[in-house]
């Protein structure tokens, strides 16, 4: 009975999150890039020439100073990596341990009603 039920309440999610897809795949776009005034793919290609005259103040800092400190593009992922490297490092490790202490308590369980048979 128990595996009955796991199995229809899978089913019973994978059929909403289908529907839900479905449903946001026929919303119209929030952006469709029609009223952009930066060329995005030239920006990719040789962001020292982009003017940023245009953009707010902290914004126009931003890309001035990623470009200047970390030559990388993106600038989310230049401060993530470059300057929170260490604090994304201890995440990882956070994470990674709570997967493992998890596993270990899940299969000692497991391992120690089968020894009671």
């Amino acid at each position: 009975m128990k595996k009955f039920l796991t199995w229809v309440s899978l089913g019973i999610l994978l059929v909403a999150l289908t529907a839900a897809s479905i449903s946001m795949a026929q919303l119209p776009p929030t952006y469709d890039g029609s009223k952009a005034t930066v060329p995005v793919a030239e920006l990719q290609k040789n962001p020292e020439s982009f003017d940023d005259s245009t953009a707010d103040g902290a914004a126009a800092v931003i890309v001035q100073q990623n470009l200047a400190k970390s030559h990388a593009v993106n600038d989310v992922t230049s401060i993530v990596f470059d300057f929170r490297g260490y604090d994304t490092m201890g995440e990882a490790f956070i994470l990674i341990t709570a997967v493992a202490g998890s596993a270990v308590i899940l299969f000692t369980r497991k391992a120690g009603k089968e020894e009671e048979k």
